[in-house]
């Protein structure tokens, strides 16, 4: 009786110790995807800045070609602060209801996803970087 005690006292302190870890984990793991956000963001206020610049050079010029490549410019700009705006709404950090695997499996892929809208942003704004730079 008292093995059978002793046996079931440890696989409780057990369960709870996996628990303990799995959610370490799981914090461990969001605290990336949110490292990559931050990084996202970051590149965001330039995406903003070279989207502003474009309009200003649409509005003012009235060469219809100028203003066509601006707007081919800026059309990548403009999609990937879209997919931006989209991952924000869509992303769940609660994760209420899912297994520690589904969580670190959904965790993952949004930093994946993350990471194509941060290489998105980078590209798009190197392009109109260069783009407003020889329009000077």
């Amino acid at each position: 009786m008292k093995t059978n005690l002793f046996i079931a006292l440890i696989l409780i302190a057990c369960t709870f110790s996996a628990c303990k870890d799995e959610k370490a984990e799981e914090k461990a793991q969001l605290t990336e995807v949110l490292k990559v956000h931050d990084k996202v963001m970051g590149n965001s206020e330039n995406v903003v800045k070279y989207k502003t610049l474009l309009d200003t050079v649409i509005a003012q010029t009235t060469d219809s070609a100028k203003i066509a490549d601006a707007k081919r410019v800026q059309e990548p700009l403009i999609a990937g602060d879209d997919a931006m705006d989209k991952w924000m709404h869509e992303f769940d950090a609660e994760n209420k209801g899912k297994s520690h695997d589904e969580i670190m499996d959904y965790l993952a892929k949004q930093k994946v996803i993350l990471s194509r809208i941060d290489s998105q942003l980078v590209a798009a704004s190197t392009n109109a970087k260069t783009f407003l730079s020889n329009k000077k």
